[in-house]
């Protein structure tokens, strides 16, 4: 967990006309997205720029050809989503001020700013072995960047309450469900985005029915129109679609996996380079503006230079390989399912036969590389203080989840993933090993 000594600053709020573009970027899935002034200056920024090289989806790509669009895009469409809501919120006096319709901007536009190269794929490692969430990360971008914290606190925006409304503990509960609950601009974003890139049609959304019915309900919580119920349930439909055939494709799952497990040796077995990989190195990077070469082409660079080094051992190198030339990790045993209980019913039984039968390959089969996975994707949460509400007219707001007629109580709760991954270079003899033994697949 990383935390931060106290910032001193003094805050004079910028005199300039309220909102006003001062520059359009056109953007495949918005349309022209404009930037006020101080929007443009972080966008500006080398520590923002460097989303520019850090894919939306990782290793997708390698799957999906078309998935190669950035975290750079993904951010400008958040501010952008967050700018549309916000103002008709504002309209409608949810919403104190304009100053505050620009702080919900600059917060929407930073929410991704601490992402590690290749985001997902690597990210378990610095949870672990380092300590740091992206979360974390993106705290420390916003109050240590030189560019991005003075460049905030030159326009007159505390970089401390950025960081407050992204971690959801904004003194306006309104403020953090906007960028962070069930229904939030993150998530309008990224399924049409990634929808559009992947080319899975099922993720789309209809953003313009949801942005114009959104509301707020008598106890200060964002809620829907009653006539934005149908797009409500067609969002928690596409993003069913779209763990399943994209966030958790079995195949993408297998190279994040692979390239977590290169990273994981190289920062073992190199000296003398620059990974990024402790709190110290971090800290000084961000300080020292060096941060922004952090990025995807950054670790490609690190990969190939580590073929041609002898401190880097011949087996690291056939990982590197493998995961350079699309070799990587294949699905042996996939018993992944939905489950329409609210509660989690993976059983450790389950997962301790995966990992017993991980063991036997490697002893019992020669399979140097066997890797069990197993996650548990909520879809659905169906307590009424988690779902989004639908107010009613006459009638107050109730969750999502309590309208008997909703196609949402039609919906799986949870989706339960449980694999057993192999080396491709081993997958034909692992594969005639369980077919052996009769294992179920």
């Amino acid at each position: 967990m990383y935390s931060l000594g106290v910032l001193s600053v003094t805050l004079l709020r910028r005199e300039m006309p309220k909102l006003h573009g001062v520059k359009k970027v056109f953007d495949e899935v918005h349309g022209y997205i404009e930037l006020t002034e101080p929007e443009l200056a972080i966008v500006d920024t080398p520590t923002f720029q460097r989303l520019r090289y850090i894919k939306q989806l990782a290793v997708a790509w390698y799957v999906y050809p078309g998935a190669t669009h950035t975290r750079f895009s993904h951010s400008l469409g958040v501010m952008h989503v967050m700018g549309l809501i916000a103002r008709r919120l504002y309209s409608m006096g949810y919403i104190h001020s304009e100053d505050d319709v620009q702080l919900l901007r600059l917060a929407a536009l930073l929410h991704d700013v601490g992402h590690t190269p290749f985001s997902h794929a690597i990210e378990p490692y610095y949870r672990d072995r380092v300590g740091l969430s992206h979360e974390d990360l993106t705290e420390m971008m916003i109050l240590e960047s030189y560019d991005i914290r003075d460049t905030l606190i030159d326009y007159g925006f505390d970089p401390r309450e950025i960081v407050m409304i992204l971690k959801g503990k904004h003194k306006e509960p309104l403020y953090n469900q906007l960028i962070s609950s069930d229904l939030d601009v993150d998530r309008m974003d990224y399924l049409l985005r990634d929808a559009l890139h992947t080319g899975v049609a099922y993720g789309t959304i209809d953003i313009h029915r949801i942005i114009a019915t959104i509301t707020v309900d008598g106890e200060g919580n964002l809620a829907l129109l009653e006539k934005g119920l149908d797009a409500l349930e067609n969002f928690y439909l596409a993003r069913l679609h779209m763990y399943k055939a994209v966030y958790y494709h079995k195949t993408i799952v297998g190279y994040e996996l692979l390239l977590r497990r290169v990273y994981e040796r190289l920062c073992e077995e190199l000296t003398g380079e620059i990974l990024f990989n402790s709190v110290n190195e971090i800290t000084r990077a961000i300080r020292n503006g060096s941060i922004h070469m952090w990025n995807d082409a950054w670790l490609i660079g690190v990969m190939m230079r580590a073929l041609e080094r002898n401190d880097v051992s011949s087996y690291t190198k056939e990982l590197i390989s493998a995961f350079l030339t699309r070799r990587g990790y294949k699905v042996l045993i996939d018993r992944s399912h939905f489950s329409f209980s609210q509660e989690s019913t993976i059983k450790d039984a389950d997962v301790e036969e995966l990992k017993r039968l991980a063991e036997e390959l490697k002893v019992k089969a020669n399979v140097d590389e066997v890797f069990v996975f197993v996650d548990d994707i909520k879809i659905v949460d169906t307590d009424p203080r988690s779902m989004p509400h639908i107010v009613v007219e006459g009638q107050g707001s109730r969750a999502l989840s309590v309208i008997s007629n909703s196609i949402i109580n039609a919906l799986p709760r949870r989706y339960h993933v449980k694999r057993l991954y192999v080396l491709s270079l081993w997958y034909e003899r692992a594969k005639k090993y369980i077919s052996k033994k009769g294992v179920s697949r």
